[in-house]
């Protein structure tokens, strides 16, 4: 019998993310993100993008992106999100996070290696 390897869990309060230093995403200023956990088949962390800023017109070939907005508000895939709210970008779809018109935003984010 082959012993399966399970990844350790990772439990992380608000101090410790807080403590992870923000990376520059993209071209764009004012816009970053702290990985809070990575694999070879998926990744999860949280974007901010500051009040006047936008992340930039891009796509994902490889994973599919599942977004939370946590706070404040942007428009993603042409509809203005706030709190609570929830989007689905498949590989290969174009989508931005513009706050340009906005007081800024944070969201969860997984980037996801789709089942084939």
């Amino acid at each position: 019998m082959t012993a399966t390897i399970l990844p350790p869990p990772v439990v992380l309060t608000d101090e410790d993310i807080d403590a992870i230093p923000p990376v520059q995403l993209g071209p764009s200023p004012g816009v970053t993100h702290r990985v809070l956990w990575c694999n070879e088949h998926a990744t999860a962390g949280v974007l901010t993008v500051q009040a006047g800023a936008r992340l930039g017109v891009h796509v994902h070939g490889a994973t599919d992106h599942h977004l939370w907005v946590l706070q404040g508000h942007a428009t993603i895939l042409g509809r203005r999100l706030g709190p609570g709210s929830y989007a689905y970008e498949p590989s290969h779809v174009q989508h931005d996070i513009d706050a340009s018109d906005t007081d800024g935003c944070t969201v969860f984010y997984l980037y996801l290696r789709p089942q084939v």
